[in-house]
């Protein structure tokens, strides 16, 4: 009998590990998405800095991934070099928090050109990238929803927003110096 082999799909969740950073309902939705395309999700987070008892949701994490065929993939805070060429070998970025704002890493993945997905914090993000933290499902709709499109390049947009709201902040910023 010959076994059909699955294919990998790397989602990266980087940044502190705490409870607003909303890692382990990403997961869920990772591992919700993995199952419906018959890949193995390997889940990337930054394990060795964990905040405001960020503990307790790695250990959620674990717990998550522990017998399933899905893996946890541990990162040390790396240098800004080697984080984007771990960037670079994702499928998917996730930064669906509770309470980011610009979200650097979300700019790392999008300037990248790695198909990323946020919350409504991330203020300059296009809405169509912006999933609700509260829910696995809406998550994984928008997962959907941007790798169904990768080849049409709609996730490419971030780019643009990211773009214009750099011009923007810089504009604001000579103005005020100015005064």
């Amino acid at each position: 009998m010959e076994t059909k082999q699955q294919s990998i799909f790397s989602v990266g969740a980087f940044g502190a590990i705490r409870p607003m950073k909303n890692q382990l309902i990403q997961a869920v939705a990772a591992i919700e998405y993995g199952e419906e395309t018959e890949q193995i999700i390997h889940f990337h987070v930054n394990a060795d800095r964990q905040e405001q008892a960020g503990d307790n949701v790695y250990k959620n994490l674990r717990a998550l991934f522990a017998g399933t065929i899905h893996k946890l993939i541990d990162h040390p805070w790396m240098n800004y070099k080697e984080f984007i060429q771990v960037v670079k070998t994702m499928d998917i970025g996730l930064q669906v928090s509770m309470s980011e704002t610009f979200n650097i890493v979300a700019a790392d993945f999008i300037a990248n050109d790695v198909p990323f997905i946020g919350s409504k914090d991330i203020t300059w993000l296009p809405d169509i990238f912006k999933a609700d933290p509260g829910s696995s499902q809406d998550i994984l709709k928008k997962m959907r929803m941007i790798m169904d499109t990768k080849d049409f390049g709609l996730y490419r947009f971030n780019k643009i927003y990211l773009e214009w709201f750099n011009r923007e902040s810089k504009k604001i910023w000579r103005d005020y110096l100015s005064i």
